[in-house]
């Protein structure tokens, strides 16, 4: 099939060594990201409160009609 090296007196096939190495920088990419809030929502900047009023009722109105899929 392709080449082997001798790794504590076993055979390990190349290809196995490379799925491990990427294996194993998925693991350090994914630990070394920052975790973030998925539910924050990001601040309304409004021009008055009325609008700021209107934005908030529209924003929860949308989310009563219909329910998030997760």
């Amino acid at each position: 099939m392709g080449g082997y090296f001798n790794i504590a007196g076993r055979k390990v096939a190349t290809h196995h060594l490379v799925l491990g190495v990427l294996a194993g920088y998925g693991l350090v990419i994914n630990a070394a990201l920052p975790k973030t809030d998925k539910t924050k929502q990001p601040p309304i900047n409004a021009s008055s409160d009325e609008e700021s009023k209107y934005i908030q009722e529209f924003l929860k109105s949308v989310e009563n009609e219909q329910p998030a899929k997760h």
